[in-house]
């Protein structure tokens, strides 16, 4: 578990708290922009690979959580404790990444998408 939470706590952006993390997503897409269009895609494949590579500890957390831990009933209680806390805090920040490239980068233009998806 050690190792995932070095692994976590590497992929995770330094953007400090949650709810700051709208503004500074804003602030640098802004800053990107000021810069012409190769620098926001360049700001764009950034965020799509933060958001692969955090696919990636999604799996690696999952693949270890199926081996199953060992120990006392206590420790194993704990490990998954752990288990979820990693989760937690990898979701929530994969999560908004995905929002906000499906925000400000749909895979399909919005040209493309039914008049029925909007309510």
């Amino acid at each position: 578990l050690e190792k995932m939470r070095q692994l976590i706590a590497d992929w995770q952006s330094e953007w400090g708290a949650e709810s700051t993390w709208p503004k500074k997503f804003y602030e640098q897409l802004k800053y990107a922009q000021g810069r012409g269009r190769h620098a926001t895609d360049a700001f764009f494949s950034q965020c799509e690979a933060h958001v692969e590579d955090g696919r990636r500890l999604l799996w690696l957390l999952r693949s270890m959580t199926r081996k199953g831990f060992r120990g006392m009933s206590h420790r194993v209680a704990d490990s998954y404790e752990q288990v979820f806390d990693l989760l937690t805090s990898l979701l929530i920040e994969l999560r908004f990444f995905e929002v906000k490239l499906d925000e400000y980068a749909p895979i399909s233009p919005l040209s493309r998408i039914s008049e029925s998806r909007y309510y």
